[in-house]
């Protein structure tokens, strides 16, 4: 029998009618599905689309009588583009978010409040996911605007490096832990596998923090400012102003033209995502568990891939971060367009749904059971159909995790203890309103596209090109940006004594 509306909508807290509701006592069997929009970015496969129309799409109804639609949008359009222009014309729907484009959205007004109906609608979510400590991170104003998934070992995110351990044993290396152990294995990988790139998916700082010669451990707010993680202060700085910067533009400049970063990465970044997928990278930047991900998208291209994180630095001097509150994954946004309690209600259910129990989990990651996917003796997943489904990555949950076979040992235990030496990120929790300084932000974003991330990418000469670099952020506002930054964490660092 048809479970309706199993969970409460909660409009007056404390008042008999909530609480009977909450029960489920005047739940009404025969009342119209509530339709619910899940914006998904990236390409939907075959599989994915025939789930949605009949397996998954009938599951969802029966289960908590929503009339559930999955839309694609590109990564492009992810926290603007045109997932900001539907949050703007107040359309229904929901998507993925992240601290700083929640902070965005609350700010102008896009995301609805979920405070008062969250806990009642996604039990499995607190049960399951440190809910009540996760939304710590999307919290403003005391209020909660984003929904967390996901429960895993996250320290470290974007600080470490994936690098194809099969192509390492192939040439005879066997560790990395500094840049030069890096760049001497892309010389010998580049030496057997001329057509292969060396960074696939792009570069980004943080990866870089352990190899330079700075004591700070940068933790950062943004792209333009980070504070220092080892340090017992509050202090600010200003990222593409410090020697930090330099040193990371240095080392750019070399992989540049040592053909580590391609030549492509600015004008087509996609293409080295795409290398990558296609098994033609040796390394890129990761993440805890990035690598069974990237496994299962490269191993169809290359069937022997097998990857292992690397920390190029000394987790003793830098330890690694661990990047939120909650081991969250994802979190979810929903539009203020959804204004009315049952249909917000609906929407929070439908994101308790992805951590509901096990049956669920396999569901949106695998399919069907002996149609998608086996289970091997031991609890080890092997796939027939090999089109993604619900992204991977997002469920990830230490509760319900499944691993493919050829996922080693090694692997799940570097994975178990990958949080074993890291420390809390300062900026924990701490969501920077832009909404005060919103001019000058789109300014500084501008300023960073045009003169910056070429330098930042090994594309333009630092020395050549810094000054210049720094005279357009100045103009555009980047003194009052890091007063307005450093004031509001000055606040937060307050509230949290």
């Amino acid at each position: 029998m048809k479970t309706m509306r199993k969970l409460a909508v909660l409009t007056l807290a404390g008042t008999m009618f909530a609480s009977t509701l909450a029960m489920g006592a005047f739940a009404d069997e025969a009342s119209d599905p509530i339709p619910v929009t899940l914006v998904m970015f990236g390409e939907e496969s075959q599989r994915m689309k025939e789930l949605m129309a009949n397996e998954i799409h009938q599951k969802v109804l029966d289960e908590i009588n929503v009339d559930l639609e999955i839309q694609y949008l590109p990564w492009s359009e992810y926290g603007g583009g045109k997932s900001e222009l539907m949050f703007s014309a107040g359309e229904k729907f929901m998507c993925y978010t992240n601290t700083e484009v929640t902070a965005k959205m609350v700010g102008k007004g896009y995301y609805a409040d979920v405070t008062d109906l969250l806990e009642e609608n996604a039990p499995e979510l607190y049960e399951y996911c440190n809910e009540a400590e996760a939304s710590e991170a999307f919290k403003i104003n005391d209020r909660i605007y984003s929904i967390t998934v996901g429960n895993k070992p996250n320290a470290g995110e974007n600080y470490l490096m994936m690098v194809r351990k099969d192509l390492m044993e192939e040439v005879g290396v066997e560790e990395i832990n500094t840049i030069e152990d890096l760049e001497n294995f892309y010389t010998l990988c580049k030496e057997i596998h001329p057509d292969y790139i060396g960074l696939g998916r792009g570069l980004d700082p943080r990866v870089l923090n352990g190899s330079i010669a700075s004591e700070k451990n940068m933790d950062f707010v943004n792209n333009f400012v980070f504070t220092d993680a080892n340090a017992d202060d509050n202090t600010l700085y200003s990222y593409y102003e410090s020697e930090e910067f330099k040193q990371v533009a240095e080392i750019a400049a070399r992989w540049k033209e040592m053909g580590i970063i391609p030549s492509y990465q600015l004008s087509n970044g996609e293409q080295s995502s795409s290398e990558f997928a296609a098994g033609r990278a040796m390394f890129a930047v990761s993440a805890n568990d990035r690598i069974f991900e990237m496994m299962e998208t490269v191993r169809p291209s290359a069937p022997d891939a097998l990857f292992v994180n690397i920390y190029l630095g000394n987790e003793e001097e830098k330890p690694l971060l661990n990047f939120g509150a909650g081991n969250y994954v994802t979190a979810f946004g929903i539009s203020a367009g959804v204004e009315d309690p049952e249909e917000l209600a609906a929407y929070i259910q439908v994101i308790n749904l992805f951590q509901k129990n096990q049956e669920w989990v396999d569901l949106w990651v695998y399919g069907i059971e002996d149609v998608d996917y086996t289970l091997t003796e031991n609890g080890r997943v092997e796939r027939i159909c090999t089109d993604e489904l619900i992204h991977s990555w997002m469920p990830v949950n230490v509760n319900f995790r499944r691993y493919p076979s050829y996922v080693t040992d090694e692997q799940i235990e570097s994975f178990n203890h990958q949080a074993d030496n890291a420390i809390d990120k300062k900026t924990m929790n701490f969501i920077f309103d832009t909404e005060p300084v919103k001019s000058e932000y789109a300014q500084l974003q501008a300023v960073e596209s045009e003169y910056l991330t070429p330098i930042a990418n090994g594309f333009k000469d630092y020395d050549e090109n810094i000054d210049k670099a720094i005279e357009k952020l100045k103009a555009a506002g980047i003194d009052k940006f890091m007063e307005e930054v450093q004031r509001q964490f000055d606040e937060f660092k307050a509230s949290q004594q």
